[in-house]
């Protein structure tokens, strides 16, 4: 996993907007299709995501899930590539976080989430 964060974009009047950002990346040995339906069904997600509440906005089997944070309103996006018929790669762009520090722990959190994804995900193939 690759995590990187972005630094604030000035907002008007040179404030900064709300614009920390975080991507992670991980590798799975798991069919795109399988990572898809371990993001956008909550009886799949709750073995890997605990005590995290999202939203799902937007959708697009196998390869694309946009969510929102329901603890701060952020936004997640989650593209998920194969990587031949067992194997796939996802990239997150972790948007619209308030600040350096939230950033940082988001980061931390992907890192923790995307193993327990990754030991869900292998476990039960």
């Amino acid at each position: 996993m690759t995590p990187s964060t972005a630094a604030p974009n000035a907002g008007p009047g040179g404030t900064a907007a709300r614009a920390f950002s975080v991507r992670a990346r991980k590798t799975f040995a798991a069919s795109a299709p399988e990572v898809f339906r371990a993001w956008t069904e909550s009886r799949r997600r709750q073995h890997w995501l605990i005590g995290v509440s999202l939203s799902i906005r937007e959708s697009k089997a196998p390869g694309f899930v946009r969510l929102t944070c329901d603890e701060d309103n952020s936004d997640i996006a989650v593209s998920i590539a194969p990587r031949g018929d067992a194997a796939s790669a996802l990239v997150i762009d972790h948007t619209n976080l308030a600040d350096a520090q939230i950033a940082a722990e988001r980061r931390h959190c992907w890192k923790e989430m995307l193993q327990q994804l990754k030991n869900y995900l292998e476990r039960a193939a």
